[in-house]
């Protein structure tokens, strides 16, 4: 695997959590709390990841930071909203469906967690060059 390769699976998972979330928002509304949440998150976690599957670089006010931070930013935003959403999932109903939808939840929650601690850091598991800034 490449960085471009990297970068294009990153542009697309951003844009299907754009998809997700603009699917959300036209069929449920943004109504309730928890639908605004739920866009929200996935809102924001897509554009991020979306912005570094793009950009090598990107600018923020004086500061230049690389594609692998923006992803990781990305997918903690992400993790972190599945790991709620999850958890809530297992409080409103601890059995059947709800059970098996709250569990993959949080262990989606851990995935995207893995795989932002691994763009933070810049290759653990994974070779350094990977993440290297051009």
């Amino acid at each position: 695997m490449t960085a471009e390769t990297l970068q294009r699976r990153l542009l697309g998972g951003g844009l299907v959590a754009l998809l997700v979330a603009a699917g959300l928002l036209t069929l449920d509304g943004a109504g309730a709390t928890l639908n605004q949440f739920i866009v929200g998150w996935l809102a924001a976690g897509g554009a991020l990841l979306v912005v570094a599957g793009l950009q090598t670089r990107f600018p923020l006010g004086v500061v230049t930071l690389g594609w692998p931070k923006l992803a990781a930013a990305g997918l903690a935003i992400l993790s972190i909203g599945s790991s709620t959403v999850g958890f809530l999932q297992l409080f409103v109903a601890p059995v059947g469906w709800g059970l098996l939808n709250g569990i993959l939840a949080v262990l989606a929650a851990l995935v995207l967690a893995l795989g932002a601690l691994e763009c933070w850091l810049g290759g653990v598991l994974l070779d350094e060059d990977l993440f290297a800034v051009d």
